[in-house]
Parts: C-alpha cells; structure tokens; sequence
C-alpha cells in the first residue's frame, strides 16, 4: 500500500509541476490575458445574481477555448454528451422518434422532417415542420446540431423539454419521453409503386445518416432490390447531415468504380487518400436527390457521383460542409472535436462554404403533399430506360 501511495504521489507531482510550469510560460506570454482570466472568473463566482459552481465556470471557459477558432464544428463535450454522441455515431440511440434537419435553419432553430409513429413525440403532440427552439435549458442557437440532437436523445423513460415555434402559433413548450435504446434503422428502401413509372422496378434507397452500421443496412438493402432485378436506383440523401467517412467510403464501393473518392488536407498541405478498392458498382441507372440539408458525408457521396458522370443529382444546392473533424475522447469522459482538414472531390474542387449544384434543380414542396424532386427523378429515368 505504500509503494502504492507512493507512486501515486509521485505521479501527482509530476502532474503539479508540469502544470506550474506551463502557467508560468503562458503568464509570461500572455500576461494581460491571464490576469483577465483570473480576475473575471474570481468577480462571476462572487458576484453573480445567482451562485455558480467553479466546475460551472471551468466548463464554460474549456468550452470557450473551443469558441475562440469561430468554427462551429469545434466544440467540447462534457461526459453525458460525449456518450450520447458516441452511441449515435454506432447508431444505437434512444430517442423521441423524430427525424430531424442536419443542419440549422435561420441558425436559431432545427426542423422535424418526420415523427414516428407510437412515439414520445407523437404522444406529446409534435407535428412535422415543427421547429425546436430549445432543448431543456439550452437554446439551439448557443448550440451545434450535434450537440442539440445529442441533448435530444437520452436514457430510456426520461423526458427532454423542447420549446416548439410552430407557424400561427405561439412558441410552446412540450415535455417528451424518450424511448428505450434501439438500432437506428439509418437506411430504408424497397421497390418503388408501380404508378410511378409503369412497366419498370424502380429501386428506392434513403440513408438518413452515416453511422457505423449502416454500410451493412445498405447491402442488405440494395441485395435484395438486386435479387428483384430493378432497372434503376433512386438514392435519396435529403436532410442527410453526414457522419462516418469510412462508413461512406464502404457505401461508395457499390455506386462507384475503383478510385479516389476524396482527398483531405490538412494542416500544412498534408494530404491523404481515400480511395475505393473493392468495387462491386451497380449496373443500373442512378439518380441521387439532395437538398440544402445534405452535408459533409452525403456531400462527399453525391458530388463524387456526379464528378464520376455515375449518376445524376436532383434537388436543390447542397449545404456545403467541406470540413473534417477529429473525434477526441478525453481521460474524464469528455469529448473534443476538432476541425483538422478539408476535403476535396475526385476533380479537385472544394465544396466547403458551397455546397453542390444538383444537375436538374428542382424545388421541394413545402406542404408536403407532393415529391417534386422524387417525380423528376422518376421522370428521368424514364428517359434513360
């Protein structure tokens, strides 16, 4: 036990003397900066209307850290966040039964697409369209989608507070339980009606994010559309907000010849590959529908389809999330992610900040009643056909 103590003491020394030594330098660099640091943590600690944690405060100054590169896809994670984030990028999540935009509308709302039926949030009321204005204490707009889904989601048969803005309404709030944990079914598909283009099979795919597992929900999927022969696929990466890169890649092999699907770039003009090396590309004419919710992944997907003339894009201008972030898990449990790099397309362009221009421009039907953008896609695989 003392040998034991004793190495813990020295491991602890250790730690105290690094962390003196480097206040020390940092003081010394930045003496204004760390007297100010000081000085207002001390003053919001004692002064503040109402009492404050010093762990409150020490969170919101790593959090500014994060803040002060004006990236929003650099953020901090404290650790309940970070585990929700991570069982979402496996694609095992409890939820409230919504799907939701990737990315932010007006940057001070997130937009539900569609509610699931016998869920939390069909039982407390939400409808599609409704716009989330705050997730428990916390405002969407002090937030990033990543972490506003992750808020969203939660253990089973606990409850999240939304503030809901819903057009002729006044904003309310809506108290929604969660789910229990379940696999995300991140990809659907099947065989399109027969009314939509009479006399032919039509195959239909939807992949709502890229997690860890959906490369194998795709295979599943587009097997059996194989095995019942369909003349032509109809990929729908609408309000795909992105995910894996090597999930995509996986994708990729089955809609894409062999070669390079994109180029990141790091810092200080590093560069690294990924290519595709096992192809299995499927034989069928191909249209893929975006909008302005596709981001990063879905971006990276659909724009090397249309580089590669290997299918054609409907839909409206992509989001234009051309950025790279690494995942740090930190020693507490926290989570840190760090934009590292930008990504380029097999012919070279970046899309960051521009998102890609679909080949037929089609806008989408806000009522929802009707699929514009589905119907042009029918319409020109008909002419391919």
């Amino acid at each position: 036990m003392k040998n034991l103590l004793k190495g813990v003491g020295s491991v602890l020394l250790a730690f105290c003397v690094f962390i003196t030594g480097t206040l020390g330098v940092v003081t010394f660099l930045y003496p204004r900066q760390v007297v100010d640091f000081v000085e207002v943590m001390v003053h919001v600690k004692q002064d503040f209307l109402e009492p404050v944690t010093l762990g409150a405060l020490i969170d919101g100054a790593t959090t500014g850290i994060t803040e002060a590169v004006k990236d929003s896809h650099t953020y901090f994670l404290d650790p309940e966040a970070n585990r929700l984030m991570m069982l979402n990028n496996m694609g095992q999540t409890g939820g409230i039964g919504v799907t939701i935009d990737g990315t932010k509308e007006s940057e001070d709302r997130l937009i539900i697409r569609e509610i699931t039926p016998d869920s939390g949030a069909k039982a407390a009321g939400l409808k599609p369209g409704d716009a989330i204005l705050k997730v428990d204490d916390a405002w969407i707009k002090d937030l990033t989608v990543d972490q506003a889904i992750a808020m969203v989601r939660g253990e089973p048969d606990t409850t999240v507070r939304l503030l809901i803005h819903r057009d002729g309404e006044e904003d309310k709030e809506y108290v929604v339980k969660r789910s229990i944990m379940l696999n995300v079914e991140t990809v659907i598909g099947g065989i399109l009606k027969e009314d939509y283009l009479q006399g032919h099979k039509l195959g239909y795919i939807a992949i709502g994010s890229f997690a860890q597992n959906s490369p194998e929900m795709f295979e599943e999927v587009l097997t059996q559309l194989e095995e019942e022969k369909i003349e032509a696929l109809i990929l729908d990466l609408r309000n795909n907000g992105g995910g894996d890169v090597n999930a995509t890649v996986k994708i990729a092999s089955r809609l894409l010849p062999n070669g390079e699907l994109l180029r990141l770039v790091m810092r200080g003009g590093v560069s690294e590959s990924f290519q595709i090396t096992e192809s299995r590309q499927i034989k069928v004419p191909l249209v893929v529908l975006v909008n302005g919710g596709s981001a990063s992944a879905s971006e990276i997907l659909s724009g090397a389809i249309q580089d590669g003339k290997a299918g054609i894009l409907v839909g409206t201008r992509t989001y234009g999330k051309g950025s790279v972030q690494n995942v740090y898990n930190l020693l507490t449990g926290s989570g840190l992610r760090v934009t590292e790099g930008k990504y380029l397309l097999p012919s070279g362009r970046c899309i960051d900040g521009t998102g890609i221009d679909p080949d037929h421009i089609v806008e989408a039907d806000d009522s929802g009643e009707t699929d514009p953008q589905l119907d042009k896609a029918v319409e020109l695989i008909g002419e391919m056909l």
